[in-house]
């Protein structure tokens, strides 16, 4: 996946997709239908968009920035892992302003790094 992502340098990872052997590679190539990614908000009514793997072929997502904040093995796993996302947004700063709360630390591509720096659920 090539396209204009950027990958938040802190990823947070569902509980499943954490223990996907090589998730890194799932990020990064081919597709996986039960991966869904959580992405900053395509507008301002959302908080944070779910989207799975699969759809960011499509021409349209090709062209759009998108700015991944998490990753779900599933639909019902990426729910879950946005409600926490958000209400630790919540918890820390008292409003649902994700992009601002994660700040710009974004990457080119998705950076397996040590176990502490991951936020895994």
């Amino acid at each position: 996946m090539k396209n204009n992502i950027r990958w938040y340098r802190s990823l947070y990872l569902g509980e499943k997709a954490g223990m996907q052997k090589n998730i890194w590679k799932k990020l990064q190539g081919g597709l996986h239908s039960r991966l869904h990614l959580l992405v900053l908000p395509s507008n301002k009514a959302n908080l944070l968009d779910i989207l799975p793997q699969s759809v960011l072929m499509q021409e349209h997502y090709k062209r759009l920035p998108l700015y991944v904040v998490g990753a779900a093995w599933t639909k019902e796993e990426a729910m879950e892992l946005a409600g926490k996302i958000i209400t630790e947004v919540y918890g820390a700063t008292g409003k649902t302003d994700v992009a601002a709360y994660l700040g710009d630390d974004f990457l080119p591509e998705p950076e397996p790094a040590s176990e502490k720096l991951y936020r895994e659920w």
